[in-house]
């Protein structure tokens, strides 16, 4: 009697148990491209710059199918604005969000900082849309110091202020005071205005007007509300000099070991968030504008005042100009176009 049959059957089962083993060794293509990448932002849970971030992540994991999770960390839980672009370009973070002057020394990061630039949100907006002249030139930049744009979020209003206890309309009203700023354009511009420029964090604000460190800060309106500095400062200007886009900056190396299909995927997740924060600041600056108007004394310059500051503030362009090379100029003129 023949013992090949049994012979075949102990083949089939080594071949199967050998498949099964290889499956369970050799991961799929597509698990192989599963990703966690953290995002960092320093404003608060209740910002719609949080909100945003929230968002983006939801886009990611639905238009990569799950591959991509994008796991969120606001309110300077990982890192501090000023620490966020060195821990992204090192690789110790995926992604952070930033005001785009906070990223570099660049010229053209400092560009949203040129007083009046923009003349409101909408141009702002449009200036600074994926795919523009401003957001490439920008991400040809950022590629030099190893990180991705993935796109921008819009802050809103900035460079309005929270006050102890003085309002900011002449030029007189800043003599003497000590302000917080963010970043080199906006303190050159505060020393022109008379006052005396504070560099810190964002996070140290409230405590800082609290206790009389600072009389007060430059921020944006919204983030006056959402960190409950009108607690401290009970004088809130809107002046609205500039309006504050945040980058979405990836590091170039994590982004560049994804696959085609979900960089693209977080290409349009950013921008749609971008699209979102445009409407989404400007609703909220006003519900803040409003709300602050419960809390303390609200002013909000008039046109005419706004054209005194911008006529005092020249120079801040012409310190700009010593620092940005001819694309960058070109691209302000570019902007007072549109």
């Amino acid at each position: 009697m023949t013992q090949e049959p049994i012979m075949d059957f102990r083949h089939a089962m080594n071949v199967i148990a050998a498949a099964v083993v290889t499956a369970i060794a050799v991961p799929s293509a597509a698990s192989a491209q599963e990703v966690t990448l953290r995002y960092a932002g320093t404003l608060p849970a209740s910002h719609h710059m949080t909100d945003g971030q929230k968002l983006f992540a939801k886009l990611v994991a639905e238009k990569t199918g799950g591959q991509v999770k994008v796991e969120v960390y606001p309110s300077g839980q990982l890192y501090k604005a000023h620490d966020i672009p060195t821990a992204v370009a090192s690789g110790a973070l995926d992604i952070g969000d930033n005001l785009t002057n906070v990223w570099t020394a660049d010229a053209i990061s400092e560009l949203n900082d040129l007083p009046f630039l923009f003349r409101d949100a909408r141009h702002a907006a449009k200036a600074w849309a994926p795919g523009g002249q401003l957001f490439e030139a920008y991400t040809r930049k950022m590629a030099k110091r190893r990180m991705k744009p993935l796109g921008v979020m819009f802050f809103g209003s900035l460079f309005d202020f929270s006050m102890r206890d003085r309002a900011l309309v002449k030029l007189e009203d800043f003599k003497g005071a000590k302000i917080r700023s963010y970043g080199a354009l906006a303190s050159e511009a505060l020393r022109i205005l008379g006052a005396s420029p504070v560099t810190m964090d964002p996070g140290e604000m409230y405590l800082a007007i609290q206790s009389g460190t600072i009389d007060g800060a430059i921020t944006g309106v919204s983030s006056i509300d959402s960190r409950k500095l009108w607690e401290a400062g009970k004088e809130t200007t809107v002046a609205q000099v500039a309006f504050g886009v945040f980058a979405m900056n990836m590091n170039l190396a994590k982004f560049n070991s994804l696959s085609e299909k979900n960089q693209k995927a977080l290409l349009e997740a950013g921008r749609e968030a971008f699209e979102w924060s445009v409407d989404e600041s400007i609703a909220r600056d006003q519900k803040s504008t409003e709300f602050l108007r419960t809390k303390g004394n609200v002013t909000i310059l008039t046109p005419e005042q706004k054209q005194a500051w911008a006529a005092v503030l020249g120079p801040v362009y012409t310190s700009w100009g010593k620092r940005a090379d001819a694309e960058d100029k070109a691209l302000v003129e570019w902007v007072k176009g549109l």
